[in-house]
């Protein structure tokens, strides 16, 4: 299969999922992005070209039972995803079936891996599938953020601690990741609870969501309040991922601590908001290097999590927007 097959299959869906494409000044500034970080990266892997083929000769003759359980912890990372997506946002429609939401997660992370959506692709994917199945806007809209709120409510938690614990040994970037997980997390609650008088000096385009947004906290703090297991999928979404970095890592023989690795990978996959296809791998390989993982197993170890973590459901995913192609057709004959 060449490189180009797999944007090929999803030009009908990038297709219908038009209006979400970044467009102007965001368009361009992504291939210029591209060639930075390729530059940047391909300048640290010179700079330390003999640690670099040290680390992929060690990877080679490592057991080959740790890319396995790199495989098996991104599926069952993903299996948390669904779990806790059809939890969430399936109810809208009694239609939606568990195999429907596993076919709407791998659709839209094969959207937003390989299609210039700014990390928008999984919720355009959902967006699109929902409206089929005749779900109003305004219920999408809610639960989409609900699920969301609960998704990244473990980011932000998860950062704040590990930050927390890298500043008690005096490292500047630990402060760095709590006050940004602090600064989110208040930002977003001041929006979804506070009084109406309180955010009379927003601007209109902002106060008009924000009963949607209300809504939509509500509806989570209502799945809090009642617990159920797939709630558990926003951890085991994020758990099992670090756990592919943490197989990576160990497999070209860098030693991250428990603490920084989290640290190092949250700050680092905030860059996924940049609309780069495949994800941005610098912002990562730059955190661990400034949590002191050596240069050239911590580039080599990236690059071995991105093939897993983003370009197998990527590309596995292919399979399910196919199949999520035809029930949309299906769902809009059905609804008329």
């Amino acid at each position: 299969m060449s490189f180009s097959s797999p944007v090929s299959a999803l030009r009908p869906l990038a297709r219908e999922l038009a209006p979400v494409q970044p467009r102007g000044s965001v368009r361009l500034l992504t291939p210029l992005l591209a060639v930075a970080v390729g530059a940047a990266l391909l300048v640290l892997v010179s700079l330390h070209a003999h640690d670099f083929l040290a680390a992929l000769d060690r990877a080679l003759r490592a057991n080959w039972e740790l890319a396995a359980a790199g495989v098996l912890f991104e599926a069952a990372s993903l299996a948390g995803y669904v779990a806790l997506m059809h939890r969430v946002i399936a109810p809208a429609s009694s239609e939606l079936r568990f195999n429907d939401s596993y076919d709407i997660t791998l659709a839209g992370t094969a959207a937003t891996r390989l299609l210039p959506t700014a990390g928008l692709g999984g919720a355009a994917v959902t967006v699109w599938a929902l409206r089929a199945r005749g779900v109003p806007r305004r219920e999408i809209a809610e639960r989409l953020i609900a699920f969301l709120l609960l998704l990244y409510g473990v980011y932000m938690a998860a950062l704040f601690g590990a930050g927390a614990i890298v500043a008690s040994d005096g490292h500047r970037l630990g402060f760095v990741g709590m006050a940004l997980a602090a600064a989110i997390g208040v930002l977003a609650l001041g929006l979804a609870f506070a009084p109406a008088g309180a955010t009379a000096l927003l601007p209109e385009r902002v106060t008009a969501q924000l009963p949607v947004l209300r809504a939509a906290a509500a509806r989570a703090w209502g799945e809090l309040r009642r617990p159920h297991l797939a709630l558990l999928g926003a951890v085991a979404w994020w758990g099992f991922d670090i756990g592919v970095l943490a197989v990576m890592l160990h497999a070209f023989g860098a030693h991250v601590a428990l603490a920084p690795l989290v640290l190092a990978y949250f700050l680092g996959t905030m860059f996924n908001v940049l609309p780069l296809p495949g994800s941005l791998s610098g912002g990562l390989v730059g955190a661990l290097l400034a949590l002191g993982a050596p240069a050239a197993p911590a580039i080599a170890a990236v690059l071995s999590y991105r093939a897993v973590a983003v370009w197998l459901p990527a590309l596995t995913g292919l399979a399910s927007v196919g199949r999520l192609r035809s029930s949309v057709a299906r769902w809009r004959v059905q609804v008329g």
